[in-house]
């Protein structure tokens, strides 16, 4: 059950840090820094508390969804489920990396690039779809 208060945990700081890094950053830290600290705060969370990367990665993503859900109303709710199999699938591909190097910083890396690219690949859809010159 340690998971539960790992992905929490890593929910609670990764909110903090985001709006702190926003603040200082602008806009652009959805792309860039905001990954970094999400992936930061849920691994560090898992490792600490001797968690499953995976079921912290879960609990997290099921905070992330249901505030995304919860601020957008009936639309947020597929925003929400994004976020929820989005972070679960950077769980699994950190633990596969984890397991197979025991090393932090490669997994670490490899949840961040992935979820950086998605973040990527969504704000370029958002541009697109709303008809925003880049």
């Amino acid at each position: 059950m340690g998971f539960l208060v790992a992905g929490i945990l890593a929910a609670a700081v990764s909110w903090v840090g985001n709006r702190a890094a926003l603040k200082l950053m602008g806009p652009k830290v959805i792309v860039a820094a905001g990954p970094f600290i999400e992936e930061l705060a849920k691994n560090g969370a898992a490792i600490l508390t001797g968690s499953p990367l995976v079921l912290t990665h879960g609990v997290f993503g099921l905070a992330e969804g249901i505030y995304d859900a919860w601020d957008a109303g009936f639309q947020g709710l597929k925003a929400g489920l994004a976020s929820l199999l989005g972070h679960v699938f950077y769980g699994y591909l950190t633990a596969l990396v984890f397991h197979k190097y025991r090393v932090f910083w490669p997994a670490l890396l490899t949840g961040y690039t992935v979820h950086m690219l998605w973040n990527v690949t969504v704000m370029q859809f958002m541009v697109t779809k709303k008809g925003v010159a880049r």
